[in-house]
């Protein structure tokens, strides 16, 4: 990898800037909200959980001393290791070939767990080795952001980039763009094209930030949730029953907590809970699969929305389908393999096996120019996991 260090990158990102204006118009009540508590196996009593990264097939429960490796919802295996850790994140790897579970620890050191064997450091292979890491989280795509001591550094995969900004408040990536927070505002860097958009603070201190998979900006403040428009401006969405105190993405949703209430923000408006009673110290982390965990106390908790754990239906899947998988995968298509019907998909379990590997495992299909979000990927696997090949 290229470490670049221009002049303008180390001018507190002086890139092509365009101020947006927070709106202030109301909002409506949020609508009653039903979550699903989602089952979850104990780590092997290992004591409190300090992060979680999840890929929607496996999840890493880290604990000071250990790692609890999760696949499909079963304790595979717990991995000693004599780290504090203070993050973990499910990053594209640096050869672009699949998705590394990384942690975090407190000095400042990423650590991959691979499938098989101990924990590896791979700081150098992002081209961190001696910058302090203290978060990191995925781009969308092959691209992965850290926050490191006044400055954010970016990998795609070919070069490492590092931008100062000074101490960040509040930071968050997705969708091709990264956002933080300074004393003075908001920052989005959209990382392809190297622009940067400014927003004033909201109303309060330095906000919660959460960015969509579609690179679209979140903000809560503790009295109002805000969400950017097309237009590049935050729009308030909600208004706080208590005092917002959590924010993520969970594929096409966006999770937040209302005081000791849960709330989920989509396309149909704000919900909340009601009656929840949440612990309001948690922290909310975003799952591929729609779901959201809470990390209060080093207690880790998994919620669904609505009835939770319902297969998607084959109208879910089939817009993702078309849009990736066709043309090579209509009958009669280039790729030789029929897709186009959800019978398909249950054919033998031998094709299934091979969609689940060179889709979410290797990522090897769909081709170039058919990119999946992790959205779309957490349909899949769900459609997958849940779907069962006709009886010979």
């Amino acid at each position: 990898m290229t470490l670049l260090r221009s002049a303008a990158s180390r001018a507190l990102l002086a890139l092509a800037v365009a101020l947006a204006g927070c709106a202030g118009q109301a909002a409506a009540p949020p609508q009653p909200l039903a979550v699903q508590p989602v089952a979850w196996p104990p780590s092997a009593d290992l004591g409190p959980v300090r992060a979680v990264a999840d890929d929607g097939r496996r999840v890493v429960l880290f604990h000071d001393g250990a790692a609890a490796v999760f696949v499909d919802g079963a304790l595979a295996r717990v991995e000693r290791a004599p780290h504090r850790w203070v993050g973990a994140a499910a990053l594209p790897a640096p050869d672009g070939h699949g998705t590394w579970i990384v942690g975090v620890d407190a000095e400042g050191r990423l650590l991959r767990l691979p499938g098989q064997g101990a924990l590896e450091p791979v700081s150098d292979r992002y081209g961190l080795e001696r910058a302090p890491v203290r978060a990191a989280l995925g781009l969308g795509g092959a691209g992965a952001a850290f926050a490191l001591d006044g400055e954010i550094a970016v990998a795609d995969g070919a070069t490492v980039t590092r931008y100062a900004t000074g101490p960040l408040a509040t930071f968050a990536a997705g969708g091709g763009r990264v956002a933080f927070a300074l004393g003075d505002g908001l920052r989005a860097l959209d990382v392809a094209a190297r622009a940067l958009r400014s927003y004033p603070l909201p109303d309060g201190p330095a906000p919660l930030l959460a960015v969509t998979g579609a690179g679209r900006l979140l903000a809560a403040t503790p009295a109002a949730l805000y969400e950017e428009d097309a237009a590049g401006v935050l729009r308030l969405r909600l208004r706080a029953s208590a005092a917002l105190h959590g924010l993520a993405v969970s594929g096409d949703r966006v999770w937040f907590a209302d005081g000791d209430e849960l709330g989920v923000l989509d396309g149909t408006g704000a919900r909340e809970t009601r009656g929840a009673r949440l612990p309001r110290g948690g922290k909310l982390i975003g799952s591929p699969s729609g779901d959201v965990w809470l990390l209060a106390s080093g207690a880790l908790r998994r919620f669904s929305a609505g009835g939770g754990g319902a297969a998607p239906a084959w109208d879910d899947l089939a817009p993702v389908v078309a849009r990736a998988c066709a043309p090579c995968h209509l009958p009669g298509g280039e790729g030789g393999v029929d897709l186009s019907t959800p019978a398909a998909w249950t054919t033998t379990t031998s094709l299934r096996e091979s969609i689940a590997r060179r889709v979410l495992e290797e990522r090897t299909m769909p081709p170039p120019g058919r990119a999946l979000s992790e959205a779309d990927r957490a349909r899949i696997r769900a459609f997958l996991g849940r779907m069962r090949p006709p009886e010979p």
